[in-house]
Formats: C-alpha cells, structure tokens, sequence
C-alpha cells in the first residue's frame, strides 16, 4: 500500500514536468526509477486519446510546426549531484528539430531552468516515464507533460486544485512522445482538427446584373407623295402647289406627325397604322426642304428629311407670235411701221431679242415704237 501511495506521489509530481521531490543520493533516484517504470509498463507507450485545442500546427504547408504547451523539468543524467529546473513554455517540434522556449519558471524550483534547441538526431532514449514524455539529450533527461497556459499559475499552487489540474493534463502528457515517435501522423490529425473547426466558406451569389433597359423602336415613315421621296433624296416638280402623303407605323400605338413643325392631319388605319397628309404648300422656284418628325406614344422618335426641286413650267407660245425673221419681211414688203407695231403688240414674239436682232430690225426700218413692242413682248414672255 506504501508503494503504491509512493508511486502515485511520483506520478503526480512528475506529470506536472517538475519534478519538485526529486532529490537525495542516488540510491534513492533508483528506487524510485524503478518504481516509476512499473508504473510506465501498464500504460501505452504514446497513447492517441485525442489533441487539445490549444495545440498548434504551424506553417503546414511549407514547414509543418507542432507547437505543445508544457511543463519542462531538466535532471542532470549522471545524478552525482542532482539538480532540478522546471519551468513552463511551449514546445515546437519539426521534422528536424526539436526547441523548447520558456515563458515563465516554476515557484517549486530553486534553479533557473532554460530554453534549448536540438537536432532530432540528438535525442536518445525517447520513453514514457513518471507519466510524462522524457528523452536525453545535451547532457540531461527531459520531462514535458501537457499542461495550458492558463494552468501554468495554478499547478504551483499546493492542494485539491493542484492535484486535479496535474490529473486532468496528464492525460495528453504523451502527446510530445507521439510527435517525436509519430511526427506526420499527429500533422495529419492536427490538420483535420483545424480542417473540422473551420467554417465552411461562405459562397456569396453575385447579383444577376440589373438587365438595361432597351430602348423603344422608333416609329417607321413612308412618303407616298410626292412620287420618289424619300430620306435624303431630291424630287423634281413643276407645280407649286404640293401636298406631302404618307403611311406613319409604330408598334406602341398611334405617334404624332409635324411635317416642317407643323401639325400634319392623321387618319388611322389601325392601331399602329395611321395615314397623315399636310395642307397645299406653296412652292418657291428651286430647292424646297421638308423634315417630317413622327413620335410614338413610347416617345420614340424618327426623323426623314427630303428635297422638293420646284421648276416652274414655262408659257405657253401663242402660235400667231412673230418671229424676227416675220418681221423683217414685213417691213421690207412694204408694211407701214404701225402697223408692224400693232401686230407685235397683238400676236406677241416667238424669239428673244438680242441687241444684234434690234440692229437688224432697225435696218429693215423699224422705228424706236417697234423695237419698244418688240422689247415688251419679250418681257411679257418670260
């Protein structure tokens, strides 16, 4: 029963990584390694209950990093003159190293303990023992066992609460000797377990984009009259009198008509047909320009301009007129001047006189009266 209360103490102890007891001859250290070791051959060697949260897997896709919060305590290997650092800290375990940084010491040890770092290679010896994980390395034994940092104050603390904490921990003390025995098997679980406590990400639906608006056809123009309008074309006429015809199309119903911005009168043919035609317009001898805008009631809007040549149409020649030559041989039969005159004044001229013409009708003997008729018959002529 001694024994087993004596083991148990050691456990405890130990499992807080800081072995505070350990002390006296060597004989003493070996008894209490061997009973320590008997305690160890009933427990797994790097038991896999589980990873706690505040372990931490570092750079895992370029260097993977295990980082462990514990409890260290170091022992001189050879026992002479034994001495005992504990502290608290975090252990980084890599594929090629193993470092240990200290954040703060232990109350229940007298000497200051310390960081180090070793090459893999370097650790011997690597074991469960007193229910933390130890290996040898530059000289020392190593003890870690698990313990949060939020523990660190009160696992120095003597008591119930001590003794709860340290049992509690003890469980993952292992965890170090698995990382070292089992390196990409603890990455592979710490990556599940970060993979697991992610949220899944959230996929944010674009918003469709607003569609733009298309705008509305505009309505189509058709000039029936005058005969071969059409837009930007030029028709040829000879009366001046012009009415402008056409058939006015939309399909959001009946649109509006202004030919040269006036109102043009609408007769519909359906409800998207309408007829439209403008009031007689008066013509000027050459170009005339005429614009007919037509809008729908969607306030489209289409525009087709045109060109109406006017000629006026010349008089019409009276069949009794007398030409030059007429009047020249009548002057030279004999015919008195007068009445030369009276007939030029009648029947009118069929020529247009130049100055040469005049010339020769006063030559034949045409007075100032005749050539004065003749020069207002052409006048009247034109």
């Amino acid at each position: 029963m001694a024994d087993n209360k004596f083991a148990r103490a050691i456990f405890v102890l130990t499992a807080l990584l800081a072995v505070m007891g350990f002390a006296g001859a060597q004989a003493r250290a070996q008894t209490q390694a061997k009973r320590a070791r008997a305690v160890q051959a009933a427990l797994p060697p790097t038991s896999s209950i589980g990873i706690p949260d505040d372990v931490q897997l570092v750079n895992a896709d370029v260097n993977p990093t295990i980082r462990i919060p514990v409890g260290h305590s170091s022992l001189n290997w050879t026992l002479i003159k034994p001495r005992i650092r504990a502290s608290y800290g975090w252990v980084e375990i890599d594929r090629n190293t193993i470092r240990y940084t200290m954040s703060r010491p232990s109350r229940n040890t007298k000497e200051p303990d310390q960081a180090f770092a070793y090459s893999r290679t370097e650790l011997t010896n690597l074991v469960l023992e007193f229910g933390a994980s130890e290996f040898r390395a530059g000289g020392l034994r190593h003890f870690f066992g698990y313990s949060p940092q939020n523990h660190w104050d009160l696992v120095d603390s003597p008591g119930t609460t001590q003794k709860s904490l340290s049992n509690a921990d003890n469980v993952y003390s292992p965890l170090v000797l698995r990382a070292l025995q089992n390196f990409d098997d603890v990455v592979v679980e710490l990556k599940r377990k970060q993979q697991a406590a992610t949220p899944p990400p959230v996929v944010v639906q674009p918003e469709p984009p607003t569609p733009k608006p298309v705008p509305p056809s505009p309505p189509t123009l058709v000039v029936m009259a005058p005969s071969g309008a059409g837009a930007n074309q030029t028709v040829d006429v000879n009366e001046s009198a012009l009415t402008i015809r056409g058939v006015a199309m939309d399909e959001s119903g009946l649109p509006t008509i202004t030919i040269n911005g006036a109102p043009a009168s609408l007769r519909p043919k359906s409800e998207n047909v309408a007829e439209f035609w403008s009031d007689p317009i008066s013509l000027k001898s050459g170009a005339n320009t005429f614009e007919i805008e037509a809008t729908s009631p969607a306030k489209a809007m289409s525009h087709l301009q045109f060109i109406v040549r006017f000629t006026p149409k010349a008089a019409p020649v009276n069949p009794r007129a007398l030409g030059k030559d007429e009047i020249i041989s009548l002057l030279q039969g004999g015919v008195p001047d007068s009445h030369v005159t009276e007939l030029v004044k009648d029947r009118g001229i069929k020529f247009v006189p130049t100055s040469a013409d005049v010339n020769d009708i006063r030559a034949a003997g045409g007075g100032e009266d005749l050539i004065q008729a003749v020069q207002q018959a052409a006048a009247a002529g034109k």
